[in-house]
């Protein structure tokens, strides 16, 4: 009865294609975090730059898709007289015909924020190693050296990062 009641109030087409859109953001992203690995790996920074900037201007549409989704779904907890429904246990509170489509629409998001969480930590690792070779290089060329923060005030010299080497 409830089910019934729930096809009738809630627009479970629109819930899906917000999964869909919030699919297609997240493939985005991993597609410019592997672009920054490639300039990573290749020693590029222009291209580094360039790939940095595509992720910025990327987030806000991976957010504005996430918050869509949740709010349909916060819709969905209202509807069924509920405080939310967490992303994994959703697939239980749709019809059964659609139970499926929505379990390979989690699962897709999950394994979409695993693997761009599990890059972006690699890139992490990534970028600092290649600051700190550089900050060796630099050290190298120019002795006694300073690596200042945006706001002007100095890190540490280039010799105590070579230290940490």
């Amino acid at each position: 009865m409830k089910n019934e009641k729930i096809k009738l109030n809630f627009d479970f087409d629109k819930l899906a294609d917000s999964f869909r859109k919030e699919i297609a953001e997240f493939g985005s992203l991993l597609n410019l975090i592997y672009e920054q690995q490639n300039c990573l790996v290749e020693h590029n920074p222009v291209s580094l730059l360039q790939a940095t900037s595509k992720i910025e201007a990327q987030l806000p549409a991976n957010q504005l898709a996430t918050a869509d989704r949740t709010a349909l779904m916060q819709q969905l907890a209202e509807e069924l007289n509920m405080e939310e429904i967490p992303l994994n246990e959703l697939p239980g509170f749709v019809p059964s015909e659609l139970q499926s489509l929505f379990k390979a629409l989690v699962d897709e998001i999950v394994s979409l924020r695993f693997r761009i969480k599990n890059k972006t930590q690699i890139q992490q690792k990534l970028l600092g190693q290649a600051q700190m070779i550089n900050s060796s290089v630099i050290e190298h060329v120019i002795p006694n050296a300073k690596l200042y923060n945006k706001h002007g005030k100095s890190l540490f010299s280039l010799s105590e990062t070579a230290s940490l080497l």
